[in-house]
């Protein structure tokens, strides 16, 4: 093993509705980076595979975080599109957008129509709320 192979993982799949404030919901959700998967990291990584060409059920609670976090909204050729709610404030957002959440705000995400990928990173090691 090289001396910088421990830098390089695969994502690992986890149910949605295990991560606090989400429900089951068809999306299929990988944890790219977290102390558990890369000890050195001091911050957290999901990627979201979702497809809401039929009505999703909804899975995001409001909820708020004690690091900031960002969120990527892409799609290639069908526009994804999420109704983007901040301290009760919503917003439709399409892709290719770029959310910015500072910690401390309730928030929350529903992916409302199209089909792409939701990237999540909160700037801590891992996944926690307030």
């Amino acid at each position: 093993m090289g001396k910088y192979q421990k830098f390089i993982k695969e994502g690992i799949a986890e149910p949605l509705e295990n991560i606090p404030f989400h429900k089951k919901a068809p999306i299929k959700r990988l944890s790219m980076l977290e102390k558990t998967i890369i000890p050195e990291s001091d911050t957290h990584i999901a990627v979201h595979f979702v497809d809401a060409s039929k009505k999703l059920p909804e899975y995001s609670q409001m909820h708020k975080h004690d690091h900031d976090e960002i969120n990527l909204i892409l799609s290639e050729s069908s526009k994804l599109t999420y109704d983007v709610n901040l301290e009760n404030e919503h917003y439709e957002v399409r892709s290719p957008s770029t959310i910015f959440i500072p910690k401390g705000l309730q928030h929350s995400a529903q992916a409302v129509s199209g089909k792409g990928i939701f990237v999540c990173i909160i700037l801590s090691s891992r996944y926690s709320s307030e």
